[in-house]
């Protein structure tokens, strides 16, 4: 590995911000704003449900084994959400495929992006997409092709290798983990200090601690509140106040919590931050919607093109349902269920299967509504039926 890698610098420690502190991808998970917001990303997306459908017909159709079960180490769910987490903390996402006696992909592995990384090389019958993954193992370095490695990088600058999000947001990154140690040291240098006792006469450690366990007495406990404490030998009392610049200090770390929210591009309220927010109703859904809509639905679309061209059969592609973001919310999932069969674009069968509920009979007819339809000879025929011919008058 060549000592101006950053692969080295991260195994070294980490290369240092202008902070002065060491940045690295486990170390800024330590950060509980980064580290949620990384979590509700990912876990969003990962739990959002995965359909495949036919080209030509549009039919939904089973998934291959390999993404109900990814290996037999994690489920459909746990696969999707580590894999996620790589491609939002690394900038990219690596899985080993592994292939039975047909060629077919059975197995998919994930790979810390520790582990892996990419090179451009000439286009060529072995690596059509001109990557070369040089992978670590236990038993040393071995190149590898996309034919082995399935990728899915953050976004790029050289359509090879995702972008390093630890690289391009340093020094914020840098400014929040010192934050979080100057915190510490400040807390940890005696900040907790209710006040101090003193006294103009010099005092052995046995006079002093009597002194201490005396004004203990005196004002620990519910049974103290709002008495009085009497003390001698000249002794007074001096409360502690945080001196104006630790509490910039402190107040510098709700700072720092928006900035990791717009690192990932979650909304500060999703991770806690709720103090710039109006209000909990239709501003809080504003801002959901734009998370789904210049957010996740770049990740959405990214991985339903990269599982379909290396995991599904020839001529599938992928969706996710979008509706699943409303399973927490019964008011809003009724309402788009019930407008969607009044318009007549699902049927109640296919909200039941939406709901995971089995089917039942008489319920795959779509409603039309009244509007739509013209009556002919006591009937209600719908305007796009070909029941009425073109011989026949409508009434």
């Amino acid at each position: 590995m060549s000592l101006t890698d950053v692969g080295l610098l991260g195994w070294l420690g980490g290369a240092r911000s202008d902070a002065g502190v060491a940045v690295t991808e486990q170390r800024v998970l330590g950060l509980p704003a980064y580290f949620r917001a990384l979590a509700i990303t990912a876990g969003t997306l990962a739990t959002l449900p995965l359909h495949m459908y036919r080209e030509g017909d549009r039919d939904k159709v089973a998934k291959p084994p390999v993404l109900v079960k990814p290996n037999p180490r994690q489920t459909e769910v746990e696969w999707r959400v580590t894999r996620l987490l790589h491609a939002l903390a690394w900038g990219n996402s690596f899985g080993r495929k592994v292939r039975d006696g047909s060629g077919q992909v059975r197995e998919v592995w994930p790979v810390h992006p520790s582990r892996c990384r990419v090179e451009e090389v000439e286009p060529t019958a072995a690596a059509p997409d001109g990557k070369l993954f040089l992978l670590q193992t236990k038993h040393g370095q071995v190149r590898r092709t996309s034919h082995d490695i399935l990728h899915l990088p953050y976004m790029s600058m050289t359509g090879v290798e995702g972008i390093r999000p630890l690289e391009i947001f340093r020094q914020s990154l840098g400014i929040a983990i010192a934050g979080d140690d100057s915190a510490a040291h400040f807390y940890g240098n005696g900040s907790q200090l209710a006040g101090i006792l003193s006294t103009d006469k010099k005092l052995e450690e046995g006079s002093a601690t009597a002194l201490k366990k005396r004004w203990r007495d005196l004002t620990a406990g519910v049974d103290h509140a709002g008495d009085i404490a009497v003390l001698d030998n000249g002794a007074k009392y001096a409360p502690i106040a945080i001196p104006p610049k630790d509490a910039e200090l402190l107040g510098s770390r709700q700072w720092s919590v928006g900035e990791l929210a717009r690192m990932v591009g979650t909304p500060p309220h999703l991770i806690g931050d709720v103090e710039r927010s109006t209000s909990w109703g239709a501003g809080i859904e504003q801002q959901v919607l734009g998370w789904v809509k210049f957010t996740l639905q770049l990740w959405i679309t990214s991985d339903e093109q990269r599982i379909a061209a290396e995991l599904a059969p020839p001529r599938h592609y992928l969706r996710h349902s979008l509706e699943g973001l409303l399973r927490g919310d019964s008011k809003a999932r009724a309402s788009f269920y019930h407008q969607a069969i009044i318009d007549g674009w699902l049927n109640r069968n296919e909200v039941r299967e939406l709901e995971d509920r089995t089917p039942v009979d008489g319920l795959d007819d779509y409603l039309v509504p009244s509007n739509m339809t013209l009556s002919l000879d006591g009937q209600l025929i719908p305007l796009a039926s070909s029941a009425l011919s073109d011989t026949e008058e409508p009434t």
